[in-house]
């Protein structure tokens, strides 16, 4: 029998307990001990919480966590999914934010010849999840129309807080030669509880091919046309949709050009996506170089908008900050403070992107712009929907 004066783990201060979990060093074993009660679960989530990202691989049964960026840490966590899912339908699109993953599930009927999208979220951790009402999002004008790129991005609102905000932009051509695109956007408030739809937000022909969105109601996107030389701000707002036209003094391709053999070589082509920093308003547009044979990441470049100046510039130093690039279409922010005990230190100073595309993965470093892939590990199942997940409770 226990003595009293020695009453167990069980009734240990919580906060004696988040010093001891915090030197747990394997996943899996947090995992365990998250397992073994309400109070211990709160303490591992607040753990899961100050790491750094964990790489989540997913399938039509179930997803995995790991931790690639670690040097001591093998170990795979294989969860089942939850009945909110529905692979039989056709998921177009995945993100992860604040600790939920969001599924973007299109729906076809048919008959009426429609198709109806739903955003699903769904927290991994606390197996919580809730659905936006259905959108109907395209009306198919005949058998050839189909659909062609979505776009889906957050204010930085809890998801299912009320002042959470979701903008899907949802771009469309009816023939089979990319030809009459139109496009669609529309943005969900919590708080008012119902999809807003705009179709003539914009001028004619002014076709978007990337948004973001801060946390005052302001979508900024770049069009097809003007590339990276206009950015559009919207107002969301219920009814009056303001656009303004930022007419910059350069475009990216005025910087870029004359650097990118130097620093990545003749062999290589480009992605480039939007990035919001909600924490300082701040809009990035971040480049990634790729090697032209074996499509594996070879750099980044990370340009900011300096609305006074109304340009362009390119910066070598976010701060204690990362960038996330997956497969989600999508570049996030995560920040570096407050990360435990057992993170590299060569990671708690920030300033890095974490990328992820198919067995391609590593980290770049900005302030000398080295790169470390990571080993893929023999335990994953080979997944084409990798993900960078930041775990919340």
């Amino acid at each position: 029998m226990m003595s009293s004066d020695h009453p167990g783990w069980i009734n240990l201060p919580l906060e004696l307990l988040e010093l001891i979990l915090q030197r747990v060093s394997l996943m899996d074993s947090l995992m365990n001990c998250r397992a073994t009660c309400r109070s211990w679960r709160k303490v591992a989530e607040a753990v899961f919480s100050s790491q750094l990202p964990l790489l989540l691989s997913l399938s039509p049964s179930n997803y995995v966590l790991s931790a690639p960026w670690s040097n001591h840490d093998s170990s795979v966590v294989t969860e089942t999914w939850t009945p909110i899912i529905d692979w039989s339908d056709e998921i177009i699109s995945l993100h992860s934010v604040q600790g939920w993953l969001m599924i973007n599930d299109f729906h076809h009927v048919i008959l009426k010849n429609q198709i109806f999208s739903q955003l699903c979220f769904f927290n991994p951790f606390s197996r919580a999840s809730f659905k936006l009402p259905w959108l109907l999002f395209l009306f198919m004008r005949s058998p050839m129309t189909y659909y062609c790129r979505v776009r889906v991005v957050f204010n930085s609102a809890p998801p299912g807080s009320e002042e959470f905000v979701v903008v899907l932009l949802c771009e469309f051509c009816h023939n089979h030669k990319d030809e009459q695109m139109t496009q669609k956007i529309a943005f969900f408030k919590f708080k008012h509880g119902s999809w807003i739809v705009s179709e003539s937000i914009v001028e004619y022909n002014e076709i978007f091919y990337d948004i973001a969105v801060d946390d005052h109601d302001k979508l900024y996107a770049l069009t097809l046309e003007h590339n990276t030389s206009v950015v559009f701000v919207l107002t969301l707002s219920d009814d009056d949709h303001v656009v303004k036209r930022l007419v910059l003094q350069n475009s990216i391709g005025d910087i870029i050009n004359f650097k990118a053999t130097v620093l990545f070589g003749n062999s290589f082509y480009r992605n480039r996506r939007l990035a919001m920093d909600t924490s300082t308003g701040e809009l990035l547009l971040v480049l990634r170089y790729v090697n032209s044979s074996s499509e594996y990441t070879k750099g980044f470049r990370v340009f900011k908008l300096e609305r006074s100046r109304v340009r362009w510039c390119e910066v070598f130093d976010i701060g204690d900050r990362f960038l996330l690039w997956d497969s989600t279409i999508r570049v996030s922010f995560v920040s570096a403070k407050g990360l435990t005990l057992l993170v590299p230190d060569k990671f708690k100073r920030g300033n890095c992107i974490f990328f992820v595309k198919k067995d391609d993965m590593g980290v770049f470093f900005l302030g000398d712009r080295t790169i470390n892939h990571f080993p893929v590990n023999s335990s994953l199942p080979r997944s084409l929907r990798n993900m960078w997940f930041s775990p919340a409770p």
